[in-house]
């Protein structure tokens, strides 16, 4: 966030565009919208600028410390149940902002992926992210994992659009990613024979850390491939890359989410889980900035 200057409780409004949209990681334009539809679904009529649901956008967008977020916009109560109150209202967008694609949008979908890449058949890619947070002693050890850090993992599938398609925040990272996509939701969609996915011979993408199924294609292992096999994974690569930036660009606009090491597994997954459903929400709103797209 650099050296930009916070105004004061109230003087919100004052704030120039372009200065908005550095503070809050997001454009003012954005940032009404995102209030008004939270006030839809809790039936509420309100004009004036929610300073509690700024704080909580601000948090996401920074790795300061909550006392001094608490100071800087006059919280008086204590700030992480503010701050949780604020995350819900954030996740009852999830169910429109966050939904896996209709079978037409999947067909949109498979179009731009192949269009793009040259790969027919995919309708999204998987991935896993690591997250730091400080579990308590007692469960310090189901979150340990294979890098000795104590982690939640955030599990997505992103479409050609870098939009989220499905997410799973929160496992423990001491379970490997076979088991987390295992017991999540998501596996009923790569198994049952009444999904799109397996009922068109469609497929997602994954890493090398996942199981190979029909739904799911893996690049091959070894060091002695034939070349139409080395093509595959060149191929596959290539597209996988789609869900890396998609992570890059959240991590770019909420760096929160690299800064939770001492935070609980519990906060921080609703954290986790709010930062991906406005990443979502700016990206259907057209909030683009080369602020958040800077990836490797």
């Amino acid at each position: 966030m650099g050296d930009l200057p916070i105004p004061k409780s109230g003087c919100w409004e004052d704030i120039e565009d372009t200065d908005f949209q550095i503070t809050f990681r997001m454009t003012r334009k954005t940032f009404i919208a995102l209030q008004a539809e939270i006030d839809e679904i809790e039936g509420i009529d309100n004009e004036l600028t929610d300073t509690n649901l700024l704080c909580c956008i601000w948090i996401l967008g920074n790795t300061v410390s909550f006392r001094e977020a608490s100071l800087i916009f006059n919280v008086d109560d204590d700030f992480e149940d503010v701050l949780m109150q604020y995350l819900k209202k954030i996740l009852t967008l999830g169910e429109m902002y966050l939904a896996w694609p209709t079978d037409e949008e999947a067909v949109q979908i498979e179009e731009r992926f192949l269009s793009k890449y040259k790969f027919p058949g995919v309708v999204g890619v998987i991935g896993s992210l690591h997250i730091s947070i400080s579990p308590n002693r007692k469960h310090a050890l189901y979150y340990n994992n294979e890098m000795n850090k104590h982690t939640i993992v955030l599990q997505v599938v992103c479409d050609s659009n870098l939009v989220l398609r499905d997410v799973c925040a929160g496992c423990p990272g001491g379970k490997d990613i076979q088991t987390i996509l295992k017991s999540s939701p998501l596996y009923k969609r790569l198994t049952d024979e009444d999904s799109y996915l397996v009922k068109n011979d469609k497929h997602l993408l994954g890493g090398t850390e996942h199981p190979q199924m029909k739904t799911l294609l893996t690049p091959y292992a070894g060091n002695e491939l034939t070349d139409k096999q080395t093509k595959f994974n060149i191929l596959h690569n290539s597209v996988m890359y789609t869900v890396e930036k998609t992570f890059c660009m959240i991590e770019n606009r909420f760096p929160r989410l690299t800064c939770m090491d001492n935070l609980s597994p519990h906060l921080a997954t609703f954290l986790v889980s709010a930062a991906c459903i406005l990443h979502n929400f700016t990206r259907i709103h057209g909030d683009y900035s080369d602020l958040y797209t800077n990836t490797p």
